[in-house]
Order: structure tokens, then sequence, then C-alpha cells
């Protein structure tokens, strides 16, 4: 991009942006989305990509980017038809007996068609737009410049938005080479094969490159068409415990789990649950998944420094942590689910309650991680809909109980437990010695005990609030006394036979006493 083109985007993105209420102080969700659709594809697939981070933007933000749709005019078909016969090094004709001109589907980034293999195979092939991916890393590189725009959205001390744009950007570089969702397609056949409900289209190699995708032509129904799951005979119950047992199989025992399970993304065929769209996958390493499931466990145990433990292991540090901050806002989560037995507990609002804790305590939750929880907020709204008496800790916790529980590492805690006896025996002679030194020190009036006082400043407020209001009340009642003194002595210059100076103490305690009442009933500083 040329540097007179660069300025005249830069300027283009800062005048929509004060367009929609930037520069007034006014952006909102509704506004905000508003700019994005007007900025263009890239700044669309932006936000759709920040609607999978929960820990970056609001609830509302969130709710507000899903909505955002990147149905693009197609390209001219000669157009795709030479990217196409350029990426494959073959005519179309030479390629397929069938290629049907007009696109089922128009995004930003690609467009998809169907087809059929010489062999007579149907598929569907996703055809990357021109200059798209110039294009779209074009915008990112501006944006990394453009620091003020971390004004669009409301964000906490622990957000880096230099950070975020950099993570966005890795994010539209792996989707833009479809060689990456290829690989990914894969992958996901390869943990899955054996599970016999579950389905992912074929890849064809000899068909697809960084620009060219071309896979299996999977025919099913929506998991969220309901009437016509039901018209065939599916069993709604059946397909929401399935689709909620692999998914939880994909992110604890896998560690790759697809990160967009919307209703588009899931299709019902052949009596299997087939997946779609591989362009975003969430990946837990052996290491996370641990972290992850020491959080579990310390839930299910009940254990309130356990989950401090692995909260501060799961988070990134973005500034000074207070410990017992962190574990007084840990226990009041707790606390609301100290009386739910395990398999009622919601699992996708306890792991964003964590997370909110965590941000609030400058703890930034790993990217994967975001996934994750976004990935089960998703897939719980989609079974809410084909059973909505399900929840999802129903088939977490015997998946718990049994690569959780069973496999924990008993020996380690015993040695722990060991540990911990040895050292209250060479500690615990000292005991007695340090109690007499205590008792020494209040004996000869040296014992001195700090006391820290939390959330008293709302009280003391108050409370000088109050006397400030006694005491004007105090002078008030004291001009009316005086004043009254004052004209029953009949002294001083008289109006209408009333001194003049009583006259005014009444007036001025009138007009006193009118304005603390003004400030009470509204309930206004003084």
């Amino acid at each position: 991009m040329s540097n007179i083109n660069e300025k005249k985007r830069i300027k283009e993105i800062v005048s929509v942006f004060v367009k929609h209420g930037i520069k007034k102080g006014i952006m909102n969700p509704q506004n905000a989305r508003a700019a994005l659709e007007e900025l263009g594809p890239t700044f669309v697939k932006i936000g759709q990509i920040l609607s999978t981070r929960p820990d970056i933007l609001p609830d509302e933000y969130i709710v507000e980017f899903e909505k955002l749709q990147d149905n693009v005019k197609p390209e001219k078909y000669d157009d795709i038809k030479k990217i196409l016969e350029k990426a494959l090094g073959e005519s179309i004709e030479n390629l397929f007996s069938y290629f049907k001109e007009k696109p089922i589907a128009s995004a930003s980034m690609a467009q998809v068609h169907l087809a059929c293999t010489k062999n007579g195979e149907e598929v569907v092939v996703k055809i990357q737009r021109p200059n798209v991916k110039e294009i779209m890393m074009s915008d990112i590189a501006l944006l990394k410049r453009l620091t003020k725009i971390g004004k669009l959205v409301p964000q906490k001390s622990v957000i880096d938005f230099k950070e975020v744009v950099e993570e966005i950007g890795t994010t539209m570089e792996k989707e833009l080479d479809f060689l990456n969702e290829a690989e990914n397609i894969e992958k996901f056949y390869k943990y899955n094969k054996g599970v016999k409900y579950i389905a992912c289209p074929k890849v064809y190699k000899e068909y697809t490159t960084s620009s060219i995708l071309t896979m299996e032509y999977i025919k099913g129904i929506k998991v969220n068409n309901i009437d016509d799951l039901k018209k065939e005979g599916y069993s709604l119950k059946a397909i929401a415990k399935k689709l909620m047992s692999n998914y939880v199989k994909q992110i604890f025992q896998d560690g790759f789990f697809h990160a967009d399970p919307h209703p588009g993304n899931l299709l019902i065929h052949n009596k299997k649950i087939a997946y779609i769209d591989f362009g975003m996958m969430g990946v837990l390493d052996k290491s996370m998944r641990n972290k992850l499931n020491d959080l579990l466990y310390a839930a299910a145990k009940r254990d309130m420094e356990g989950l401090t433990h692995a909260v501060l292991r799961i988070g990134i540090k973005k500034g000074k942590v207070n410990i017992r901050n962190l574990y007084s806002d840990i226990e009041e989560v707790y606390n609301r689910y100290v009386q739910e037995s395990l398999q009622n507990i919601d699992l996708p609002q306890f792991v964003d309650e964590m997370f909110q804790v965590s941000k609030k305590n400058n703890l930034a939750m790993p990217n994967n991680m975001a996934l994750f929880l976004k990935g089960i907020m998703t897939i719980e709204g989609v079974v809410a809909k084909l059973d909505p008496d399900m929840n999802m800790m129903e088939v977490a916790v015997p998946y718990i109980k049994e690569h959780i529980i069973l496999k924990k590492n008993y020996k380690q805690d015993i040695i722990e437990q060991i540990e911990n006896i040895y050292q209250l025996s060479k500690y615990g002679l000292k005991i007695p010695i340090k109690t007499l030194e205590l008792m020494n020190s209040v004996l000869a009036g040296k014992l001195k005990v700090q006391i820290e006082h939390k959330n008293l400043e709302e009280s003391i407020y108050q409370l000088n609030k109050m006397t400030n209001r006694i005491v004007f009340s105090l002078i008030i009642s004291s001009i009316v006394v005086g004043s009254s003194l004052v004209i029953n002595a009949n002294v001083g210059p008289k109006i209408y036979d009333i001194s003049f100076f009583g006259l005014i103490g009444y007036l001025s305690a009138a007009v006193m006493g009118l304005w603390l009442l003004i400030l009470i009933l509204k309930n206004e500083k003084m």
C-alpha cells in the first residue's frame, strides 16, 4: 500500500469511528458494529474474531458482534475461474465434470461453489477472493499504528490493545491459508474417527492449495432445525447428549476442539453429527489441560486454595496481583456454588465468573482459554434448544471422575502430606517458645495489633454528610432563635414595625432551610 493510499485509509477509518460516536464518547455496541460494517470485510472479520473473546470484550459487545454478517457480493465467475485454474494448474473442465458458476456462499475472505469431480463425487470448492490477503494484512498493519483506536471499546487495565491486534492478525493470517484449515480437518478426523456418530468432510488434497480448499459436500439438516429433525425421526435428547459428550472429549481428552460450534457449522447427516468450517480451532496443550483439570478438581473438592492456585497458574500476570483480594473474590464466587451439587453447577457460567475475577485482579486469560470459554458457551446454547433440561456438568462429571479424580496422582498427595508432617515436627517444637514470647510482649505492653479496615469509605462518607447536615440545621436553628430575640427586643431599624435585622434573619433561615430540604430530597452532597 502506497503512502498516499495508506493515509487515505487511515483517514477513512478514523472518520468512520468519529461519525459513529467515538469522539463524542457515545460509542456503544450498536455504533461499534455499524462502524465495522461500514469499514468493510476486514473489519467485519475483526469483529467476528473479537466476538469469540469474552476475556476482552464485555458481554454486550460480544452479543452485538455475533450479529455481524459478511455476506459480500460474489466475484465475477471469470475472475474466480482464473484464480482456480492458476492455483491448480489445469483448466476447470479438466478438473471437474461439473462446476456451478453461482456460489452457494459468499463471505469476506472467500466464496464457495458446488462441483463434481471426474469420479462423480460431489464437492464444495472454497476459493479465496483476489488480493484479499494483501488488503486484510494492510488493514491490520494500519491498526497496529492506530493506537488511539483502543478507545473503541471499554477496556480494563489487563487488556493490551497492541497484543490484541497482533493476535487478530495471526488468526486472520492462519484463516487466509487454507492449508491450515485442511490440516485442521484431517487432525479432527484423526481424533474422532473412533466416534461412530461424529463426521467431518473429506479433504481432496489434489484440489487444495493455500488459496483453494476442496472438500466433500455434506448434505444435512442444521442442528437448530428442530421441525425437520423431528420429521426425520431423530431424538433431540440423543443428539444433545452425543453432541455434548463429544465436545467434552474434544476439550479434555484431545485438547483440540472446534472453536465455533454454532448451528450453522453443525449438520445432522446419516444419523451422524457433522462438523463443518474448521477455520477456527482451539488447542489446549497437555500443560494447559492439566491446569484446567486442576481447576475442576479443586471445584469438585470445594478447595478454595486449590481454586486460587489454579487461577494463578492459568492466568497471565498483567500487573500487581493482590493474593488476598484474589482469594476473597474467588471465595465470593465459590459461596454462590457451595450449596450446589457438582452436577448442578453451570460450567460455562462458573468458568466465565472465574475469568471475570481474573481480569479484575490483573490476570489475563490466554487466547486458547478464551476460545475454550466461547466454545462451551456456544455448544451449551445449541444443546439447550435440543434438550432444555441437560446441564453440561451432567456429561462432564463422569469424565472428571474417570480422567481427573481417579487418575489423580495420590502418591504425590501422600508425599506432600508427609512433607507437611515433617515441617510440623521441625517447627512445631518452637510453638511453645513463640507463645511465651507473645505472652511476654502482652505483659510488657509492647504488643502491636495492625487492623485493616475494608469498604468503610462509603460509611464514613455517609456519616460525614449526616454530620454536616446536623451542623447546618443547628446553625439555621440558631439564626431563627437569634432573630426571634431581636424582634422581641424591638431594637434597630424597622420595616412595617418589624425589626429589620430580625426579618433578615428569618429570611436567611428560610432560604437555608429550603436549600437543606432540597439537598436531602435529592440526596446530593453538601
